[in-house]
Parts: structure tokens; C-alpha cells; sequence
């Protein structure tokens, strides 16, 4: 049985190990939009609950906090989850488990999924085990939200692949599309009546 992630703990570690921001995101501009846009692109005004795996530093999920009733994220590498807990602690509707995707799957259903620039990092075990997840959490007329880089990485999948694999899910129909020069952003909801409204 193969690994879910293609890259282990250690190069996650050691992006952090240096750098509490590796990746700039309180700081580039790359991705302040990205966040402006994925936060536009969702179609409902609120929901209540949201799922959120990856979540590094908690940069876009403090942004999503604000469009939810409860939130459920999670991220790999300790002082990360650290650093979202304490910068997530005024919203004490929000809660940040130590794990990664696609072992972590939280209890419940829920109506938005938002994977941002995680998917890429699954190897295809992985990734059939995430959609298993997303089958099982997300609620009719629920959410998912997917965005990623699609310039060159060394990841197993571009964030074009992992699109166009979510794309031939049956239970999804995409209802935005973003083709941005450095990423991709589409959004699909589950079939069936919203739970919310």
C-alpha cells in the first residue's frame, strides 16, 4: 500500500524549519488576490459549516471565518497549526486538528469544502481517498471549492490534473471556472437542494 502524500512530514518541516511563512502567504501578492478571488467565487453569502484541510497558517481561513457558522481545518506540520490556532483564537468557532489529508476526516457533514493548494500534493491512493471524503461530508447543494498553481512544480499532479480529475466526479457539477495566469479556481456544487436555504 502506497503513501497518500507524495512528498513525507520531513519536506514540509523543513520549508518551516526557517521560515514561519515559506510560502509568503501574509505577504505576496499572489496570494492576497488568490484568497479575494477564491472568497468572490463562492456562490452562497454563508454557510454552515466549512472544511478546510491544509490550512497552513491559517491566512485564508481567518478569511473564511467570516462566511461560516463553524469551521474544521487542519494542518500537517505542528508550529503551522500552532501559529493558525493562535491567530484563529478569537473565533471560537473555529477548530484547527494537527493532521493531513486524506487521513483526516472530520465527523459530520457539512456544506463547503475548500481545498487550496493541497490536492497536488496526493498521490492517486491518496486522492481517490479524499473524493471518498468529500462523498461522504459534503451535504446535497453542498460546496467544493478547488484552486491551485499551475506553473511548473515537483509535485506528482499539476493543478490542472487534479481540476480535471474533480471535473469527472458524477456527483459535482461545476458551476465557476477561473483560469488566472498562475493558477486555476473552479467551484462545484453536489447535486441535490441546498441545506442551507
Amino acid at each position: 500500500m502506497s503513501t497518500p502524500l507524495h512528498h513525507d512530514r520531513s519536506y514540509f518541516e523543513d520549508q518551516y524549519r526557517s521560515n514561519p511563512d515559506p510560502w509568503g502567504f501574509d505577504t505576496r501578492w499572489y496570494e492576497q488576490r488568490k484568497y479575494d478571488l477564491t472568497l468572490a467565487a463562492l456562490p452562497d453569502p454563508h454557510y454552515r459549516r466549512v472544511q478546510e484541510p491544509g490550512c497552513a497558517n491559517g491566512a485564508l481561513t481567518e478569511r473564511l471565518a467570516q462566511r461560516c457558522d463553524e469551521l474544521v481545518a487542519c494542518e500537517l506540520i505542528d508550529s503551522a497549526a500552532t501559529n493558525a490556532r493562535n491567530r484563529l483564537a478569537r473565533h471560537p468557532h473555529v477548530t484547527i486538528d494537527t493532521q493531513a489529508l486524506p487521513q483526516w476526516q472530520p465527523p459530520g457533514t457539512g456544506d463547503l469544502i475548500v481545498w487550496s493548494e493541497v490536492a497536488y500534493y496526493l498521490t492517486q491512493e491518496g486522492f481517490d481517498l479524499a473524493i471518498e471524503s468529500v462523498d461522504r461530508w459534503l451535504e446535497p447543494g453542498g460546496v467544493l471549492v478547488a484552486v491551485h498553481y499551475t506553473g511548473t512544480t515537483n509535485y506528482p499532479r499539476s493543478g490542472d490534473d487534479v481540476h480535471e480529475h474533480i471535473e469527472t466526479i458524477a456527483f459535482l457539477d461545476r458551476v465557476t471556472h477561473l483560469r488566472d495566469p498562475d493558477f486555476r479556481l473552479d467551484v462545484w456544487r453536489r447535486s441535490g437542494s441546498p441545506g442551507h436555504r
